[in-house]
């Protein structure tokens, strides 16, 4: 556990530098999500993501000024042990033409293959984790370019007046996580592509509902004006809904003949 915190502190060391000196435009978003979850046995999932992101435009101080990106993602899960999650998600990602913020319309779809691991320590659950993705981003000449993004994360979630996540419980949230692509012209040349922090809190609604916001800095190197975004996120989380909607609304079917006759 100390020589993972002491991991991370030296790879964030320089990060914290080279904001220091570098030029830096900073903008504020608003981030949201839904996501569905969906258990097929002990070892498999599904899970489907909706979400969509705001931002602050020179001269409008407002995080809803301008909706930046709509999103759809599919994943399928598979656990094969209490340690280990892998993970396989396609999405659609649709970029809108900001051209205060210098975003330009950029349609993206989006494959990857991820791999989680869990360490758990009482209350606490520390995560980490790798991700590969393969992105087919459209450029200015309108063709779908490959890009290639590295992506791992480690993060931190305890419940707080509970042993674990359920009704009436609330629990932090704290994750960092380090982004690197390969070169081409929509992304750039720079192998280092951003580093994101975020810290948070949750809320158990019931077993199978909770609701998280959090706070996100996002650190973006580019040429010339590094970007920084500050962003507010909330999240809604569904466990299971299909299955205890169909039974909250047509219930358990009675057998006609074990009805009363009276």
């Amino acid at each position: 556990m100390k020589k993972l915190i002491f991991l991370v502190l030296v790879v964030l060391s320089p990060l914290t530098v080279l904001r220091v000196c570098a030029q830096v435009q900073g903008y504020k978003q608003f981030n949201n999500e839904i996501d569905f979850n969906h258990d097929l046995s002990t070892k498999w999932a599904l899970e489907t993501n909706v979400g969509q992101s705001w931002t602050t435009k020179p001269g409008h101080e407002s995080v809803f000024s301008s909706l930046a990106q709509l999103y759809l993602r599919e994943w399928v899960h598979y656990m094969p042990s209490d340690k280990w999650k892998l993970s396989f998600f396609y999405a659609f990602y649709y970029n809108r033409y900001v051209p205060e913020i210098d975003q330009r319309k950029a349609p993206e779809w989006r494959s990857a293959v991820q791999a989680t691991y869990y360490i758990t320590r009482k209350r606490m659950i520390l995560t980490t984790r790798w991700r590969i993705e393969d992105r087919h981003i459209q450029n200015a000449d309108t063709v779908f370019e490959a890009v290639n993004r590295l992506r791992g994360q480690v993060k931190v979630v305890y419940p707080i007046n509970g042993k674990v996540i359920a009704e009436k419980v609330f629990y932090g949230i704290g994750s960092e996580e380090l982004f690197f692509k390969t070169s081409s012209k929509v992304s750039g040349s720079s192998l280092f592509d951003r580093n994101r922090l975020t810290l948070g809190v949750g809320y158990g609604i019931t077993n199978n509902l909770q609701i998280e916001v959090a706070y996100s800095n996002e650190y973006l190197p580019r040429p010339g004006t590094d970007q920084n975004y500050n962003a507010f996120q909330c999240n809604i989380i569904f466990n299971n809904l299909l299955p205890r909607l169909g039974h909250a609304l047509f219930g358990k079917k009675r057998d006609p003949e074990s009805s009363d006759t009276n």
